[in-house]
């Protein structure tokens, strides 16, 4: 899974709105505005991101709010603090 995760995070795209959700829950318009991609687009790059566990989705009438996956950041986190011999 954490494989996974971080192929979700090597697009550039992805990653900004992965950043701007450090910053707590966002709404769509605002990841799109953040993106700047098309609203097919930002749609695809947020399924990715959901389907990879990193973000989570709340809909509010016809507005979806994203957030971090509170669990998989931290999952994440460990997984970059632990030491892997080099050669595995």
């Amino acid at each position: 899974m954490v494989v996974e995760q971080f192929k979700a995070l090597g697009d550039p795209v992805r990653w900004a709105i992965v950043r701007e959700l450090q910053g707590g829950t966002r709404c769509a318009c605002v990841l799109a505005d953040v993106a700047q991609v098309s609203p097919t687009l930002l749609s695809h790059h947020l399924k990715v991101l959901r389907e990879a566990g990193l973000i989570t989705g709340v809909k509010r009438g016809r507005w979806i709010d994203y957030s971090l996956d509170t669990a998989s950041s931290a999952t994440l986190r460990t997984t970059l603090d632990t030491r892997v011999p080099v050669g595995r």
